[in-house]
């Protein structure tokens, strides 16, 4: 993967473009258990908890960003799309419900606070296998023996396809919602299916050590209002509700 980066960014200097070209990278989501570090932070890859959720971003954008520089503020792949959309200039007319927001402002260098909450959901369902090993082993025999391989992008052509609908009860799971430095947990039990939550101060609380739910019981309700509309918006985007929005 060095070796690629390497690759691309020097071509992008061998074209002229380098300068005013967005290169943007950021790490999968935490760290795997046993093999991997997550700095102290509670869990790990999978998990809500911020050892789950924390990674590094990295970007080169030399018209933009004169000299290196290190920020601190929460972001999230979500912020992707619509910050690309403000780079290009580009308005969408008939947008599905977005997530994240432009990070434009945060690139420019104007440091502030999150203006949107972020939510988090991992649910009790299976997601979609990429046996990549098992790929590549038929691939490379099929190229020894000089063999056209049948789909070679591997696409899942119904990906798209609404083949069920969802409840928010159904899918269960560990949620969050991140406003500020507040974070929320929603954990149904996968044995019990008992529901409960936990909430953080992360500005002094990082590693989500001390509940502080009692305290904080009129903080923690609207928040609980905020993740429920949050996970029945994402329930209308799994059953297509949202598809045909104007």
């Amino acid at each position: 993967m060095d070796r690629a980066f390497g690759k691309l960014r020097s071509s992008l200097n061998d074209l002229g473009v380098k300068d005013n070209t967005v290169l943007w990278y950021c790490s999968d989501n935490g760290a795997i258990q046993k093999i991997g570090d997550t700095g102290g932070f509670r869990g790990w890859k999978g998990m809500i908890y911020e050892g789950g959720l924390l990674v590094p971003a990295i970007m080169e954008w030399p018209a933009k960003i004169s000299k290196a520089r290190i920020s601190m503020s929460r972001c999230n792949t979500v912020d992707i799309y619509p910050t690309l959309l403000e780079i290009a200039g580009i308005k969408v007319s008939h947008s599905h419900p977005l997530d994240g927001i432009s990070l434009l402002p945060l690139i420019e260098g104007e440091e502030r606070q999150r203006s949107k909450a972020m939510g988090f959901w991992d649910t009790n369902t299976k997601g979609v296998g990429t046996p990549s090993k098992g790929w590549m082993t038929d691939l490379l025999a099929k190229q020894k023996a000089e063999q056209q391989e049948e789909d070679p992008l591997r696409l899942r052509m119904d990906a798209g396809e609404i083949k069920k609908q969802y409840h928010i009860d159904e899918l269960g799971g560990h949620a969050a919602w991140i406003d500020g430095d507040w974070k929320l947990h929603r954990i149904i039990n996968k044995i019990s299916n008992k529901l409960s939550y936990e909430l953080y101060n992360l500005d002094k609380d990082k590693f989500e050590k001390h509940d502080v739910i009692a305290e904080e019981n009129e903080r923690a309700e609207k928040m609980k209002a905020a993740l429920n509309s949050w996970q029945n918006s994402v329930i209308d985007s799994l059953n297509g509700k949202d598809y045909s929005a104007k």
